[in-house]
């Protein structure tokens, strides 16, 4: 081996890629076919993230060394980041093929598949990479935890979580996660003692680098706190060399889209299905006035084949399958259909694509409904769309983008879904007599805080019960532990068996006397179900963005009165309306009569504003652009 050869290998090893670029690329310039230089160069490009400049490089190495395990894992690594899965996969296959217990490469394969949102599928292999390496494979842990919690196995990935955090306990990433299993299992006991010291190890959240919407549900968390989260996750999510790049995107369709075309809005998400976002959606897009507006729907998540599919894809101008599309190539796909205005209806939520609006997809780019806070830099979005209540203007600092509000509720509701009649007690699982409260929110939104008021309601509301929409693995006999700790019969929480249908499930609703809000993050598509199903709710007014949603929707519903600014009020308001049959009859009235007029379901009013919303954003764009331009 030659003392260059011998000197790129130190370097290597060393992971110091830009000096490996180099070196490869001056042994290169001589020896164009060199094998250890080409895969050097492919390991330096990967390193620093140059994903597009390695493809052609890793490919040319593959063709000198078809045999080689190590050159089709860097394809296979290439393709993932790239998001071209198939081909990843089979590039990952082969390595495999070749070397079978390549604990790398098995690992590879599994976050491939996590990242393809087959978690089940990824599980053996993560277990496999880990069962092959030499040690603890902290890596591969760290991505089976994840697998086991995206699959609602919140047991397993909090045994892995839990296990990390003994061996590491300073890792604040490894905390984070280990809270949000705990929150999604209601497993509240070393709840409180963890967040303090989450809070000591990333000062504050000043350090922490997780996914910004696990951030979104710990106790305590602030809208500033929130957004150090997603700064820091956007910076380490998508390279330096995008985030800092010039605008390639800052004209647009501008230049040569005649004065009098339509606007053309662009809708970007992973949730056209059956999912929150997918089901409040679609009377929106029904709805938008196409004398003004010319409407995309670009999809990057699965074809559930659901009816809310198939209306969402007719409800479109232009409905395009990006999911098999690479950041690269959804950019230019939105550029190429010359969208004006690019609404991300993801964000930070799974099989969201930040890399892509991080690259300028379109001039315009708006954060909206999917993801309840700041995406952490405003080169991702522009604009954030909320409302008064939600995102007040004095909290415009704790926002990377520019805060535009709706005049009501920043959320819409579907008025098409009509209710049929509800279901006896006994076909619904409720005891036949008593008071009944509900809450039909995710596990993860429940806390020992929320749960200590509602067992106090309990308590005092004799022969009540709460109704909850049925938890993962045993979160459900937790729960029951908790109010048993409380004071409160386990019987008298009933967990409702899931129907496939949404009418049905919405007409059950009707059953519900009193909804309680979760905090500190809200009730959102789930408190549009409970007052469209004519249930008041109580909610907590909140000091963030995913806190304010109750308050949001009750005053867009007309019943303001129904908000705390306390949890002692919060208490009292339930109170009095459980203890008080015509005082909550008078208010279900209210509800009822205003379902027919009132903003939170008047969805006619609501696009109007929309569409205001969106033509002075693209008025305020042509305006900078025309500065720019005199300039």
């Amino acid at each position: 081996m030659t003392p260059d050869s011998i000197a790129l290998l130190r370097l290597v090893e060393a992971s110091r890629y830009p000096e490996v670029e180099a070196a490869a690329r001056r042994m290169l310039a001589s020896q164009p076919r060199h094998p250890l230089a080409l895969k050097a160069l492919g390991f330096a490009l990967i390193g620093q993230g140059r994903y597009d400049d390695a493809l052609p490089v890793v490919r040319f190495s593959l063709e000198r060394n078809a045999h080689d395990p190590e050159a089709h894992n860097n394809l296979g690594i290439v393709l993932s980041a790239l998001m071209r899965w198939d081909e990843s996969l089979a590039s990952f296959r082969r390595s495999i093929e070749l070397k079978p217990d390549d604990p790398e490469v098995l690992k590879n394969f599994g976050v491939a598949l996590v990242r393809m949102h087959k978690w089940n599928e990824a599980v053996p292999y993560l277990l496999r990479a880990i069962e092959c390496h030499p040690g603890d494979y902290v890596e591969a842990i760290e991505h089976l935890a994840g697998a086991l919690l995206c699959s609602n196995r919140n047991e397993e990935a909090w045994v892995c979580l839990n296990e990390l955090a003994k061996n590491d306990p300073d890792n604040a990433a490894i905390l984070s996660q280990l809270l949000s299993a705990s929150l999604k299992r209601c497993g509240w006991d070393e709840l409180e003692p963890r967040l303090s010291r989450l809070r000591a190890l990333s000062d504050d959240y000043r350090n922490l680098c997780v996914n910004p919407f696990v951030a979104l549900s710990f106790p305590g968390a602030r809208a500033d706190e929130q957004r150090r989260v997603a700064a820091n996750y956007a910076r380490r999510s998508i390279p330096a060399t995008v985030l800092d790049a010039a605008n390639c995107a800052a004209v647009g369709s501008a230049g040569r889209r005649p004065p009098t075309a339509r606007l053309r809005i662009g809708y970007l998400s992973a949730d056209y299905r059956n999912h929150p976002v997918g089901l409040i959606i679609p009377q929106v897009i029904e709805l938008h006035d196409r004398s003004r507006v010319e409407v995309f729907g670009y999809s990057m998540g699965v074809d559930d084949g659901s009816e809310i599919r198939r209306r969402l894809q007719a409800a479109f101008d232009h409905f395009v399958d990006i999911g098999d599309c690479s950041v690269r190539e959804t950019a230019e796909r939105v550029r190429s259909d010359g969208i004006d205005i690019l609404v991300d209806l993801s964000g930070w939520t799974s099989d969201g694509r930040p890399e892509a609006l991080a690259l300028r997809c379109a001039p315009v780019q708006v954060n909206w409904l999917g993801y309840a806070g700041t995406m952490g830099h405003a080169r991702i979005a522009d604009y954030l769309l909320g409302d008064p209540v939600v995102t007040p203007l004095q909290d415009a600092l704790c926002y990377c983008e520019r805060i535009v509000h709706l005049p009501h509720c920043y959320l819409p509701a579907d008025t098409t879904i009509e209710l049929g009649a509800p279901p006896s007690r006994c076909e619904a699982g409720l005891p036949e007599d008593g008071f009944v409260f509900c809450s039909f929110n995710n596990s993860y939104k429940f806390n020992p805080h929320v749960f200590d008021l509602w067992c106090r309601l309990l308590r005092e509301i004799d022969g009540s019960c709460l109704w909850l929409s049925q938890p993962t693995d045993t979160a459900a006999d937790r729960l029951r532990r908790e109010a048993d700790r409380r004071g409160v019969d386990p019987a008298r929480l009933v967990f409702a068996t899931r129907v496939e249908s949404r009418r049905d499930h919405l007409s059950r609703l009707q059953l519900a006397d009193l909804a309680l809000d979760p905090f500190p993050y809200n009730s959102h598509s789930t408190g549009i179900d409970v007052l469209w199903a004519g249930v008041p709710m109580v909610a907590l007014l909140g000091d963030t963005f995913p806190g304010r949603v109750g308050a949001s929707l009750l005053r867009a519903a007309g019943l303001p009165e129904l908000v705390a600014n306390s949890p002692d009020e919060y208490c009292e308001i339930a109170r009095a309306l459980a203890s008080d049959p015509l005082r909550l009859l008078h208010v279900r009235n209210r509800l009822a009569a205003g379902r027919g007029h009132c903003p939170l379901f008047d969805m006619p009013g609501f696009v109007r504003a929309l569409e205001e919303v969106y033509f002075a954003m693209w008025e305020n764009f042509l305006c900078s652009t025309r500065a720019i331009l005199i300039e």
